[in-house]
């Protein structure tokens, strides 16, 4: 299945003991259309705060429903902020997680002086003065192959932390939007949201870039490395093949 989901009011797409998650709701969706115990497994598990508008699940059933009618049922048990925009049947071996080749992440800026009064929940406000070019420089220095261990949370216990992070993307839309976009087979806890305050530390000329290159190079995260909020972060596709891409 390919869902969407809010997660604004979630702890996250993994159950936990102290909130509900989207992992949670789903399970239990699927458990009373399809009437017996049911284990999702997510490609990507969100952290708290995150959306998602590719995130991919699998999980095994019984029963014999085709794909459409389980989708359809369970869609009617889901809340609102939560969809499935696809299924199908796939091989028995099939692992969302492990079979992903690369995971897309996407990140919303609202760069104006004003808070926004509308979507708050989908953008993260940056009243700065940006400057793009050395965003765009920042974001060329941290393309490719590294050590990543200095992008990531205390929390991490990750013990893979060489990734080959494909060229970020910058766009400048209207109405003051800057969208990020970050490509990696795996990423590490909050890198993303590290990642992303990194250029928009760069950007305001708080952070040097070099810095950039020191922290790469020592694993030793910079006070200027910012973690921004989970807001502006959705998981926006999981590519499992060239033909996804």
């Amino acid at each position: 299945m390919i869902l969407e989901y809010d997660g604004s009011r979630y702890v996250g797409w993994q159950r936990q003991k102290n909130g509900v998650s989207v992992q949670q709701r789903i399970e239990e969706a699927l458990e009373q259309q399809l009437g017996h115990k049911i284990t999702a497994y997510a490609a990507g598990r969100t952290d708290a705060g995150v959306h998602a508008l590719g995130q991919v699940i699998n999980f095994r059933t019984t029963s014999a429903l085709k794909p459409r009618s389980i989708m359809m049922g369970t869609i009617a048990r889901l809340p609102r902020c939560i969809a499935i925009v696809a299924a199908d049947e796939v091989p028995h071996a099939f692992d969302a997680r492990r079979n992903a080749r690369m995971r897309w992440y996407r990140y919303f800026i609202l760069n104006r002086g004003i808070a926004p009064a509308v979507a708050s929940c989908y953008l993260t406000h940056v009243p700065y003065t940006l400057d793009f070019e050395r965003m765009i420089r920042a974001a060329n220095l941290l393309s490719g192959t590294h050590d990543f261990r200095a992008f990531r949370a205390n929390t991490c216990t990750a013990k893979r932390t060489l990734l080959e992070l494909q060229p970020i993307d910058i766009s400048q839309l209207r109405d003051h939007v800057i969208v990020m976009d970050f490509r990696c087979q795996s990423f590490l806890q909050n890198m993303v949201r590290i990642l992303a305050g990194c250029l928009v530390s760069c950007g305001r000329g708080k952070m040097a870039i070099e810095l950039l290159h020191e922290m790469l190079e020592s694993g030793i995260r910079h006070n200027d490395a910012i973690t921004l909020p989970p807001n502006g972060l959705f998981l926006y596709k999981v590519i499992y093949d060239d033909s996804d891409s």
